[in-house]
């Protein structure tokens, strides 16, 4: 293989990766754009899955870590402390994830609904303790939480025909 080759395979796969990261990136801005709640349909979640299915692993993680942040930045939601709270939910999620497919041997999607119950669970303790000291101000749980559970399980069964799919 030439240099030239690997230049060129290569090549394609950072053109590919940045791609897909600037839109993973632009995603909460623009749902922050529109006048409709898109957030509902947790549009982070959904960079950070896109992240995990089409990319490396390493830029999930740096998704995950990264995004809330970025989107402060841009947009100015949420607010930094919850931003981290997210972070460590997201990254929770890969952590589960990877760790329920490989020792737990389970099917995708029960899979991918466990990790994001546990990365909300860690969230929710997480809010409930920065709200108690005072670093955050409003109430625990803003979204319904049955809205929150359709949408997790929704998510997660696209996760795993997604995932099936790309399989094949």
């Amino acid at each position: 293989m030439t240099a030239q080759s690997i230049l060129h395979r290569h090549g394609r796969i950072v053109l590919l990766d940045f791609g897909l990261l600037a839109g993973i990136y632009l995603l909460p801005s623009l749902s922050h754009l529109f006048a409709l709640p898109i957030y509902l349909l947790e549009p982070m979640r959904l960079a950070v899955l896109i992240a995990l299915l089409f990319s490396h692993r390493a830029n999930a993680w740096l998704v995950a870590v990264t995004l809330p942040l970025a989107s402060f930045w841009m947009s100015g939601h949420p607010e930094p402390v919850k931003a981290v709270l997210m972070g460590i939910e997201f990254s929770v999620l890969i952590a589960a994830y990877g760790a329920l497919r490989r020792a737990g041997h389970l099917p995708s999607a029960l899979a991918m609904g466990a990790a994001i119950i546990l990365g909300k669970t860690v969230y929710y303790g997480s809010k409930a303790l920065v709200l108690s000291i005072g670093w955050l101000g409003g109430t625990l749980v803003s979204t319904p939480l049955t809205l929150q559970l359709a949408t997790a399980a929704g998510t997660a069964m696209a996760f795993a025909l997604v995932e099936t799919a790309r399989r094949k």
